[in-house]
Order: structure tokens, then C-alpha cells, then sequence
């Protein structure tokens, strides 16, 4: 009766050893390919490029080369119009700051004004700037003549004994 039980048995152990060897080539490849999966390359949403490294060094030695800061910025731009990807949130702030810092205001206004276009959520924070700005830019700029000038002493005032 043994051999009889052997031979029932022996069919069946064949074939769990063939499910187990199945079940671990598809553990195996589905293993393989999720990793093929989380092997590509995500695109990313910004070209981030030197605008962090920029404001890392902005932040450690204020007093670093505004004007070699924005030349790298301004590249970044034509490389992220070139590769056709956006800026990142800030960005235009952070250029439009430099450029308030070697005082060309227009176009610090203009950066502030695309940084509005490209993140509507910054408008309010730009509005404060551009406003707080404008008061500085008009009293920076020369002063106008007095309101009421002191009039003119003429020749003939001066003849006739006047003033």
C-alpha cells in the first residue's frame, strides 16, 4: 500500500514544486518591473538651474556681486525659454531684488510684474513691494524746483533804492 500512496504522492509534490517555482519567476518579475519603473527619469516641473545656489549665496554674504548674480539669472532664463520649461516660484522675485540692489528699478518692476503673471498667489506680496518701491524711487530722484521761489531781484528794482 505504501508504493501505491508514493505513486499518488508524487504527481502532487511535482506539482506544488512547479506552482513554487512559478509564483517566485512572477514574484521576480513583478519585482523587476516596478524597479524598471521607478528607473526613469521624472520630468521635473521647473528648470531650477543656479537660482538656489544664487540665493544661498545672496543669504550667506549679502554683499556678494549682485551684478555676476543676475548675469547667471538672466542665462537661466534664455536656457528655460531654449528647453521650453518654466521658472520657479520666486525666481523673478529674487532677480527683481538684485536688480533694486545695483538700482535699475525698471526692471526690477517688470520681474515683479511676470512673477505676478506666472504665480497669481505672490500678487499680493509683490503689490506691498511695488508699493513700498515706488516712495523710495521718488525720493531718490532729484529734487524738483521750491513751490514758490524767491522772485528775482531786477536790475531796475535794485536802481530805484527797492530791496
Amino acid at each position: 500500500m505504501s508504493n501505491l500512496f508514493n505513486a499518488v504522492q508524487a504527481p502532487a509534490c511535482a506539482r506544488a514544486g512547479f506552482l513554487r517555482s512559478s509564483m517566485k519567476l512572477a514574484m521576480a518579475g513583478a519585482t523587476l518591473s516596478l524597479l524598471a519603473a521607478c528607473a526613469q527619469q521624472s520630468q521635473h516641473m521647473y528648470t531650477w538651474e543656479s537660482y538656489q545656489p544664487a540665493v544661498y549665496a545672496y543669504l550667506k554674504e549679502p554683499d556678494n556681486d549682485a551684478a555676476a548674480q543676475i548675469q547667471k539669472m538672466e542665462h537661466n532664463i534664455e536656457t528655460a525659454r531654449a528647453s521650453n520649461k518654466a521658472l520657479p516660484p520666486g525666481f523673478r522675485g529674487h532677480l527683481a531684488m538684485l536688480y533694486l540692489k545695483v538700482g535699475q528699478d525698471g526692471k526690477a518692476i517688470e520681474q515683479m510684474e511676470d512673477e505676478k503673471a506666472a504665480f497669481p498667489e505672490s500678487a499680493p506680496f509683490m503689490d506691498f513691494l511695488m508699493r513700498n518701491l515706488k516712495p523710495q524711487s521718488q525720493a531718490s530722484a532729484p529734487p524738483a524746483a521750491a513751490e514758490n521761489p524767491a522772485p528775482a531781484v531786477s536790475e531796475t528794482t535794485n536802481r530805484e533804492g527797492g530791496v
